[in-house]
């Protein structure tokens, strides 16, 4: 497997997108699947953008559609670096995907966090390594310009209200902190909490869990789309928790180091474009179909020659 100082020597001749390409055709060629790769650039240190630039967006939707055209519909590797973003917009891309693909294989090179990791269920089978990490599942809405789980929002009310319940004068405190969440939506937020639990049952029954008992998909949902479970939004759960503690469909990718040198070379490709180019995302397919969030008016990427086949 190059390491991503190998991959980076290759992009003195070659332009990152076109390096990129290369090893999605290869793990397409060697497995016979479908494979579109969903990437951003929210682990880079890079100038900031606005949130939808790196997280999860209706706006998506036209990137499953580009690289979804023309492909095998039978066998889907989908290969998942995200933050997370809009709950809703998760859902219908996932739907989108159920509808198109009749067997799914979810890849997690590295991070797959909030409605990464609901992708991620969403699939037949998940790989992951000991790099790689999935993420609660709480959904989140934008407020401001970055997204906010829904469950910090809603324990934030109900301490505001106890500590101005016994202490009045805290009332202007607490105003100017939850001044931007608009009236009314803490109540629409609280419907959501409980109905995104009832979807994470559905969604690991159809998929992922569809021969686990009821119990265990019953766990492994309310730990995953549990706030209070986890200390933090971003609080990884590593391939033995998954397996172990979660009881999802999750191999070891390690015991196929063929497939786990091609899902890695893929990963290493990505960073390196988003380190190299004004990219911040890219939704991606072997058949060299993109879709790529940029910052404007930065130049756009060029896809130059290819590399030469191995």
């Amino acid at each position: 497997m190059p390491t991503w100082d190998e991959l980076l020597k290759e992009t003195e001749e070659y332009q990152p997108l076109a390096l990129f390409d290369k090893y999605v055709r290869k793990l397409a060629e060697a497995t016979s699947h479908t494979v579109i790769c969903y990437m951003s650039a929210f682990t880079i240190a890079k100038p900031t953008a606005p949130s939808p630039f790196i997280s999860i967006v209706d706006q998506d939707m036209e990137g499953f559609m580009t690289c979804a055209k023309g492909t095998n519909k039978e066998y889907l590797d989908l290969i998942i670096h995200s933050p997370g973003g809009d709950y809703e917009a998760t859902k219908r891309i996932i739907n989108y995907l159920h509808e198109t693909y009749r067997y799914i294989r979810a890849f997690i090179p590295h991070l797959a966090l909030s409605g990464g990791t609901l992708m991620a269920c969403a699939a037949d089978e998940i790989y992951m390594g000991p790099y790689s990490s999935l993420g609660p599942t709480d959904p989140q809405v934008l407020i401001g310009n970055r997204f906010v789980p829904v469950g910090a929002i809603i324990s934030e009310f109900k301490k505001a209200f106890g500590e101005v319940s016994k202490k009045p004068e805290t009332v202007i405190l607490w105003r100017e902190r939850i001044k931007n969440v608009p009236i009314g939506l803490v109540e629409s937020l609280q419907t959501m909490q409980e109905n995104s639990l009832a979807y994470l049952k559905e969604l690991l029954k159809k998929r992922n869990c569809r021969d686990k008992k009821d119990e265990d998909i019953e766990h492994a949902a309310k730990i995953l789309n549990s706030y209070a479970s986890h200390t933090s939004h971003g609080r990884g759960i590593s391939l033995k928790q998954a397996q172990e503690d979660l009881k999802l469909n999750v191999k070891d990718i390690r015991q196929d180091p063929e497939l786990e040198d091609g899902v890695l070379s893929i990963y290493h490709a990505g960073i390196i474009l988003f380190q190299k180019t004004p990219a911040y995302k890219i939704i991606g397919n072997n058949l060299k179909r993109h879709y790529i969030m940029q910052q404007i008016p930065l130049p756009k990427i060029e896809i130059g020659k290819n590399p030469p086949s191995e």
